[in-house]
């Protein structure tokens, strides 16, 4: 379902966003030691716009658009400039995107919403539905917790999970490995699915920015997630993370209707990310890499992909300005999607050594792409008649992985995928690294030194591999 979120709604996302954030600040006040409660009376001056208690239909919507926002934002964004999806052309952009130097104070945002914003929301929201007997809110609060610790594990390797969450008290909380983070993501997606089949008091419905409160598509989107974290550990054992990809994508996505995508709406206050970073910066383009590749294949999305093309024809000039289709107004932020579900099938399949299932997988995935982005199906049939697409005998690992990293535009995916596979072959902008992680948070360093990794201080941390990339 895609839902276009107009003024209104997402005025009440930001809202109830602030009204979230405000019970976590009351929260750790409530356990400072202020002297003044013994003579003020605490009922005076209450703020009926900022209340104490959040209830949960109005904390998912708020943990929904948060994800959606900061996702689409600084990791998506920072991601496309590794992968040369994107090229940056002036200030600190450029410099990421040329000299990798993006640095400790360029991530505390990102990670400081995350946990602030989606993680410890969240938390508050899987405590509250059930000490209300609703399973159905606490399950989907959980998918949505696996896909922020997925996606801060990712970025950044070893985080603070088990032990973090607790407010104030505990503001250092120790780091669990990447590992570990990885087997909490499976039990939090595994208990989400139990939660959506239990008998729940309250259900979500229109407060479900994603999907309306559709408990089926949920839980197809858990299992869609498992399959892409079992692909993640393709190094570390790539027979058992395929067959584990296998075994339950069965129970995934259908078609492109069940893709985790939020649509922004319309007015500046509630405007897609890239969008408004594109408004107020417009330092990105269309990496000359990722231009050269679309035009050697003369693929149709050019038109939606940048900004000079008009027709499935036309070629993109190198850092050309982004198209419209991602960078709108009320463009979609796609969290998940069928396309890349197929796409984890294809590779899967070729790994196991099922290559007629493979190839199969793989132009489904094409086609589903393609479907997504609106190109025409006589432009579809001639892209895959395509030999240098589709060819005559097996796909190959390269192919696939290409053709996802041209499917899954705009995604912070691509970068983890590239990590893990090496495809599509990118040449360093300088020297003969590119980044594989980011570096950690200048808050870990200021705040919780003691328990951050060994080492991550470092100018040379963002080049290791995380757990699973080793």
């Amino acid at each position: 379902m895609l839902n276009n979120l107009e003024s209104g709604a997402m005025k009440k996302i930001f809202t109830t966003v602030s009204s979230a954030l405000s019970v976590w600040v009351l929260v750790m006040m409530a356990l400072l030691p202020l002297a003044c409660d013994r003579w003020v009376d605490t009922s005076l001056n209450v703020d009926p716009n900022n209340p104490a208690d959040v209830p949960i239909n109005l904390l998912l919507p708020a943990v929904e658009g948060s994800l959606a926002w900061y996702y689409g934002s600084d990791p998506s964004r920072f991601a496309s400039l590794f992968t040369q999806h994107h090229s940056g052309v002036d200030r600190q952009h450029q410099s990421y995107y040329e000299n990798y130097a993006l640095l400790e104070g360029d991530v505390d945002n990102y990670w400081t919403s995350l946990y602030v914003s989606v993680l410890n929301n969240a938390k508050i929201l899987i405590d509250k539905a059930e000490a209300q007997q609703s399973p159905h809110y606490a399950g989907v609060a959980r998918i949505l917790m696996a896909y922020a610790a997925g996606n801060l594990t990712d970025a950044f390797g070893d985080i603070p999970l088990s032990d973090a969450l607790q407010g104030a008290k505990n503001t250092s909380p120790r780091y669990d490995s990447q590992q570990q983070v990885y087997q909490a993501i499976n039990q939090l997606l595994d208990r989400a699915i139990a939660d959506l089949d239990a008998q729940s008091v309250l259900s979500p419905g229109s407060d479900d920015y994603f999907y309306g409160g559709d408990r089926s598509k949920w839980k197809k989107a858990a299992y869609v997630l498992k399959a892409r974290y079992a692909m993640h550990l393709t190094k570390r054992d790539a027979a058992a993370a395929s067959s584990a990809a296998l075994a339950v994508i069965a129970n995934g996505f259908a078609s492109n209707s069940d893709d985790l995508v939020l649509r922004f709406g319309s007015s500046p206050t509630n405007a897609n990310p890239l969008f408004s970073f594109v408004q107020d910066r417009n330092d990105i383009r269309i990496a000359p890499f990722f231009a050269g590749l679309l035009n050697q294949l003369q693929d149709p999305r050019r038109p939606m992909i940048g900004a000079k093309p008009q027709g499935p024809n036309d070629s993109i000039p190198a850092n050309d300005d982004l198209g419209a289709f991602y960078a709108s107004i009320n463009s979609p932020v796609v969290l998940l999607s069928y396309a890349e579900q197929k796409f984890i099938e294809a590779e899967a399949r070729l790994r196991t050594g099922d290559l007629s299932g493979a190839k199969t997988a793989y132009q489904d995935a094409i086609r589903a792409s393609m479907q997504w982005f609106g190109v025409a199906d006589a432009d579809i049939q001639a892209y895959l008649s395509n030999p240098a697409v589709v060819p005559a005998g097996d796909v190959t690992l390269e192919q696939i992985m290409t053709q996802k990293y041209i499917a899954l535009y705009t995604q912070f995916e691509t970068w983890t995928d590239w990590r893990r596979t090496n495809f599509p072959q990118l040449t360093p902008m300088t020297g003969n690294r590119i980044p594989r992680r980011f570096p950690l948070p200048q808050s870990e360093r200021l705040f919780n030194g003691a328990n951050i990794p060994q080492g991550s201080t470092s100018a040379d941390w963002k080049f290791q591999p995380v757990w699973w990339d080793q």
